[in-house]
């Protein structure tokens, strides 16, 4: 009896990416004479007015070769909270808004739909 080994040809899909969308606020419009959220911006975005602390420190080389080669590390640690979180990043570029061509990219670097450890995220 001998065994079929022929590799799958079917695709492995991209992954599915959540956006995160960045404003630059003035900082006279959103905070009040304390410093703090005004409280209609709290409301229009939905945040609670309680503030957590969080120390993040990057990671890399003097020379910045891991950013250089498309990463991002940090280790962040939040208030409140004994332990730390290690964060990477690898970013691909999205050129002329073809976001499907960035996830194609990242796909044929591993990066895919089946694998539960990375996320996509389009900033």
């Amino acid at each position: 009896m001998t065994a079929n080994a022929e590799p799958s040809t079917q695709a492995v899909p991209n992954m599915t990416p959540e956006y995160e969308v960045k404003l630059l606020l003035k900082p006279t419009a959103v905070l009040g004479p304390d410093k703090e959220l005004k409280s209609t911006v709290l409301s229009t975005f939905d945040m609670p007015p309680s503030v957590t602390k969080q120390n993040i420190q990057f990671l890399d080389t003097d020379s910045k070769d891991i950013y250089a080669a498309g990463w991002s590390a940090r280790i962040r640690k939040s208030e409140n909270d004994d332990s730390l979180e290690l964060t990477y990043k690898k970013r691909y570029a999205i050129v002329g808004g073809d976001i499907d061509a960035a996830l194609t990219t990242a796909n044929n670097d591993g990066f895919e739909a089946g694998d539960v450890k990375y996320e996509a995220q389009v900033e």
